[in-house]
């Protein structure tokens, strides 16, 4: 570069004497540390003599003849700078410039006593208005070495000439059409806005609200995005802050350097909120009617954060709130809306996430830095969920979290500023993962706030239309919004009037953060969503009925208070009343869980374990889930198929209790695997809701709802609160009035809950506490391969008793007794026969539904897993007399008659249980001719001899006397049945191969006698013979051995012939009947007579009974012809 001679030359030498001169030449450029090696380089551009280096003007005459694509180092800039800065404010020149211009300084006389600088600036800014030639070039030249606009940039270079040498801001060059020499300074401050003091600060964003309206001022700006501009704003007009709209709105699309300059200028909106035009503009009236500057700005000087404008507009139009009568502008919700969106699109633009969160950046989202579509904001939302999760595992105080609290506080901020709430659109991230489950679930016609919470209904109930990607932004957004009750338009809307009466809310009382009294309102409005819940407690209503004077929310609030609560479990955070009273427990007991909704049911699974106000906390809010499962999030989501498909209308008629009181009977109606049975993970929270319901009756809604009033009147010092000791209260009375044949002092309704409670406590033992602490080591010895779904309550009821321990077999027992006395509470019962009990017994009486089983049981089409049933309850009905209703109470008078020595022999052994001996007794005394029993007794004695042939474990004595002989049969082929086995020990009897000894032998002596006394009590002779006793015997009565007797007759006249198979079996049985005689006497003469008829003497004693037949005969002719109808069917045979 040819070397110029300029006037600086001899400017330089004119007054190198003056002293400010003398002391900025004291400071060589050249030599400063900052700069060698660029004068090095600069020295050969200019060719710059050696002797020349110590001048600094001809340093600053090179730099500034340098080309554009030539630079300094930023150091040797910032220098330059300073230089500069100095040559201005000491008024170098000044002198020279009176003594050369003369009279031509008037032009700037108003500046003749400003401070220094100005003067000077002054005369170069007006240089075309000079007259003197010599003075006009003077100043041209002196127009280079200071800052001609010092005027205007003064107070800004005085704030900030800290901070510019600080960060190495001074910039010396500027472009040729710039309107100020500090464009370059400007940017590199406000690309540094975190590290500038605060009246630094102030300055950068006044000039920045200067540029707000024409991005043309903003020239690095404007240099960065003209190309830019060119292509997607081409036809946007400039000013009012338009061009920046539209750039804005390509943000995504635009160069890479656009986009950091447009970074730039909303990192200065986020500090001063004039800095954005169109938001000003938009929203001028709104923000000056409603005083959102108020505390901060007082004066009208002091910046405000763009944070505080927003949170007061969006307050203003959530609370639907109007400028006299005058609504919110369109135009400024729109720019609200623009502004959100910008916010969650790019994270640099959040001083607060940038100084707070860069660590965690680096950490957790270095791969989505970069990225300006809102990805690395979700990375920092799932990265602090993730750790709150991981932390939940460590004690309190070891927990070490790697995600500090300033990140995850302007973390919360952001989520606060944006509103996702009430706009899922202003989250670039949420709206491309959910914009398919809005378009399948969703109403955007609703509006925003009711896609928002349409999106959480879908995500809470686990819908199928609810994608992965989507719930997992959900659950990101919804970490945040959870971390406190955030009350959103609708809710306040809603509840307003409830707050301001139930819960004497202030007006406004939603602004928690500006008065903390407001944030008890929330709280006051969930106790009071269910008022009637609350007015159970005995210290609180000593049994009276305090509930009525409760005021209660309206139906719109409580709507609004259900879907937020709804809305809040799926959260991992806990509610915060929850939290605070349960802090320590749950650092004890809950550090693993760590999803939606597993806090409060590890509380709920500890119950009995909490104390004080924990515990009391935890029975509020688990009441207010009984009311209403959806507000359960592991329930609502794990059975979310499940109430579409089966508890439909309970669900349309947001009848929350009637859904969980569906979710139980669809859990006990159908067996896991079977046809439309609930998945198991549904089977499983189901069943851990009726374990905690155990725990408090208040916590069954539907059953505190029915007997609230009973449970006051009658169960009473004390009043139970677990839930057995109320059931066991209420069945005695209702026990109580049964027996005395009274009128029922427990209401109809009551009742009916109290038998679906005791259905429940019949289908498992663990829903039966008493049971399960007896009965455990008995299921674990047991029964450990046999649990099953009821956890092995059927197993235990086919044990003996004499196999149990003392204390399981008395409380298995009076559930048995339970069962018999009611068959509706037989749960094996109620699913197993659930079809034949709606088709043959629907209308029958609880207590005789199992008999009414019985008399169908022969269908041919009935189903075997209710036969199945049924012979179990048979079974186990045989061991004690007290387990068969029907059979006790028929019996009553008869057992201390002939049965009082059984009793007093067990009760002396200082025994309980019966195991069958009172049955046997009664057997023995039923098969007398003659027997002295009551009929009604007799009759159901025949019965169970008859069930005893069928089933041969429904003979416990049997079971006792010959258990050898039962192993023979049981172990031969094809002996399959108990009527095959009875048939194979009656075949052992004949032919006196029974190795059990004298009372087994006896024993089916007695057995088979029975068959005398009754023909129904051998089911194989009364198959075979069925067709001839219709024949010959169809008018004989039943019992006292008269059917049997018949087909005795019969078979002894030549003039009638049984049927072949008939005919085989009777001989049989006749011929054991004498033996069973012989082993086992019958007591009665004409049981005897019987017996002798088979004697070597039975042709006298038939001869002698034909004649008496005959006389008979005779005098029927004659009298009655009392044998024509039998003589007639023979005839007709």
């Amino acid at each position: 570069m040819r070397r110029r001679c300029s006037i600086i030359f001899c400017i330089s030498l004119i007054f190198a004497t003056s002293t400010n001169s003398e002391n900025l030449e004291n400071d060589p450029i050249a030599k400063h540390p900052d700069c060698k090696k660029d004068v090095q380089v600069l020295q050969n551009m200019c060719e710059i003599r050696d002797e020349d280096l110590g001048n600094n003007w001809a340093i600053l005459d090179c730099i500034d003849s340098l080309p554009a694509d030539k630079q300094i180092s930023e150091s040797c800039d910032n220098h330059v700078w300073k230089f500069k800065l100095e040559v201005t404010k000491q008024d170098v020149f000044l002198d020279q410039a009176k003594e050369i211009c003369g009279d031509d300084v008037k032009v700037c006389s108003e500046e003749e006593n400003s401070e220094p600088g100005h003067f000077l600036a002054c005369l170069v800014e007006k240089k075309h208005e000079t007259k003197s030639l010599q003075c006009g070039k003077f100043l041209s030249q002196v127009e280079n070495i200071i800052f001609s606009d010092y005027r205007i940039i003064s107070t800004f270079m005085n704030a900030c000439d800290k901070d510019i040498s600080k960060l190495k801001c001074g910039k010396t060059r500027k472009s040729p059409d710039a309107h100020h020499s500090q464009g370059g300074t400007i940017q590199c401050l406000s690309e540094n806005m975190e590290e500038v003091e605060a009246s630094c600060k102030k300055e950068i964003l006044t000039i920045a609200e200067l540029q707000a309206d024409d991005y043309h001022l903003d020239r690095a700006l404007y240099l960065a995005c003209k190309n830019d501009r060119e292509e997607f704003c081409p036809r946007v007009q400039p000013g009012d802050g338009r061009v920046y709209k539209c750039l804005m709105k390509n943000k995504m699309s635009v160069s890479q350097t656009c986009q950091e300059q447009l970074v730039r200028r909303q990192q200065l909106i986020s500090q001063d909120f004039k800095v954005d035009g169109g938001l000003v503009k938009a929203c001028k009236e709104e923000i000056k009617h409603f005083s959102c500057r108020k505390g901060v700005d007082k004066d009208g000087k002091q910046t405000v954060k763009l944070a505080q404008i927003l949170l007061c507009l969006e307050g203003k139009v959530r609370d639907g709130e109007d400028m006299g009568g005058k609504e919110i502008s369109g135009m400024c919700i729109n720019e609200m809306r623009e502004i959100r969106r910008e916010l969650m699109e790019d994270y640099s633009i959040s001083p607060e996430l940038v100084a707070n969160c860069a660590v965690e950046i680096e950490h957790f989202c270095a791969a989505t830095k970069t990225q300006r579509n809102g990805k690395t904001i979700h990375c920092l939302m799932k990265a602090a969920m993730d750790q709150s999760a991981e932390n939940q595992k460590l004690a309190v105080n070891s927990a070490k979290s790697s995600f500090s609290k300033g990140c995850e506080s302007a973390l919360d901020q952001l989520v606060r500023e944006t509103q996702v709430l009430s706009d899922w659109q202003a989250d670039p991230v949420l709206e491309d993962a959910c914009d398919e489950v809005v378009a399948a679930a969703c109403d955007p016609k609703q509006g925003s706030d009711a896609v928002m919470s349409c999106l959480m209904e879908q995500l809470s109930k686990g819908s199928d239309r609810m994608t992965t990607q989507c719930s997992e932004v959900l659950m990101q957004v919804h970490y945040f919004l959870a971390r406190e009750i955030l009350i959103d338009e609708h809710l306040y809307k809603s509840c307003n009037k409830d707050a301001v009466k139930v819960c004497n809310g202030a007006p406004n009382w939603h602004q928690t953060e500006k008065d903390p009294r407001n944030q008890l309102v929330f709280p006051c409005l969930v106790r009071n969503l269910y008022a009637d819940d609350y007015g159970e407690d005995d210290e609180e209503t000593d049994g009276k009925k305090e509930d009525e004077n409760v005021p209660k929310l309206s139906e719109e609030c409580t709507q609004e208070v259900e879907r937020t609560l709804r809305q809040r479990a799926m959260s991992v955070q806990l509610h915060p009343e929850i939290e605070e009273d349960c802090r320590n427990f749950l650092h004890t007991f809950c550090t693993t869980h760590t999803k939606p909704g597993e806090e409060l049911g590890c509380l709920q699974e500890n119950f009995k374990s909490l104390e004080g106000d924990c515990q009391k906390t935890v029975s509020k809010y688990t009441r207010i889930e009984a009311k209403n499962p959806f507000l359960h999030p592991i329930i609502s989501k794990a059975c979310s198929n499940l109430i579409e498909r089966k508890c439909g209308l309970e669900a349309k008629a947001q009848d929350g209790s009637g859904v969980m009181e569906c979710l139980v009977r669809q859990k006990m109606e159908h067996a896991l695997g079977s046809k439309g049975a609930m998945n198991t993970k549904c089977r499983t929270v189901v069943e851990q809701w009726q374990i905690l319901t155990l725990q408090d009756w208040r916590f069954s809604f539907k059953f505190k709802e029915a007997c609230k009033d009973d449970i006051r009147e009658h169960c009473t010092e004390p009043r139970p609160k677990k839930k057995q000791d109320v059931i066991e209260c209420l069945v005695l009375a209702v026990a109580s009035d049964t027996a005395e044949e009274e009128k029922h002092r427990i209401k109809k309704a009551c009742r009916a809950e109290l038998k679906f409670e005791l259905l429940q406590k019949h289908s498992n033992v663990k829903l039966d506490p008493v049971l399960e602490e007896a009965c455990g080591a008995d299921i674990e010895k047991f029964c450990e391969k046999e649990i099953g779904e009821d956890g092995g309550l059927e197993c235990l009821k086919s044990k003996g008793h004499d196999n149990l321990s003392r204390k399981c077999k008395k409380v298995l027992f009076q559930e048995e007794k339970e069962e018999a006395e009611d068959n509706d509470i037989d749960f094996a019962l109620m699913r197993g026969c659930k079809r034949e009990i709606k088709e043959h017994c629907a209308d029958e009486d609880a207590k005789n539904v199992l008999q009414c089983l019985k008399d169908f049981s022969d269908d041919s089409n009935f189903d075997l897993k209710c036969l199945k049933v049924i012979g179990k309850r048979i079974i186990q009905h045989a061991k004690d007399y007290r387990l068969n209703p029907s059979l006790a109470d028929s019996c009553k008078r008869d057992i201390p008659k002939f049965c009082g020595d059984v009793l007093n022999k067990i009760n002396k052994g200082d025994e309980d249980f019966y195991e069958g001996h009172v049955i046997a007794c009664l057997k023995q005394k039923a098969i007398q001719k003659h027997s002295k029993l009551s009929d009604q007794c007799r009759k159901e004695i025949m019965n169970t001899l008859s069930d005893s042939a069928k089933i041969v474990d429904a003979d416990p004595v049997l079971e006792q006397n010959c258990p050898n002989s039962l192993a023979i049969c049981r172990n031969k082929p094809n002996v399959d049945t108990g009527m095959k086995i009875n048939e194979c020990l009656k075949e052992m009897f004949e032919k006196k191969t029974l190795v059990d000894g004298e009372l087994c032998n006896k024993h089916l002596a007695q057995i088979i006698e029975g068959t005398g006394a009754d023909i129904h009590a051998d089911p194989v002779l009364h198959n075979a013979c069925a067709v001839d006793l219709r024949k010959f015997c169809r008018d004989v009565p039943q019992g006292e051995g008269r059917m049997f007797g018949c087909l005795v007759s019969v078979s002894r006249e030549e003039k009638f012939s049984l049927e072949p198979e008939c005919k085989t079996v009777l001989t049989k049985r006749i011929e054991m009947y004498d033996l069973a005689v012989k082993v086992a006497p019958l007591e009665s003469a004409q049981e005897l007579i019987q017996s002798v008829m088979k004697s070597p003497h039975r042709n006298y004693l038939v001869s002698t009974g034909m004649m008496f037949l005959g006389m008979v005969f005779v005098f029927g002719l004659c009298f009655g012809r009392v044998t024509k109808r039998l003589r007639n069917e023979i005839k007709n045979r």
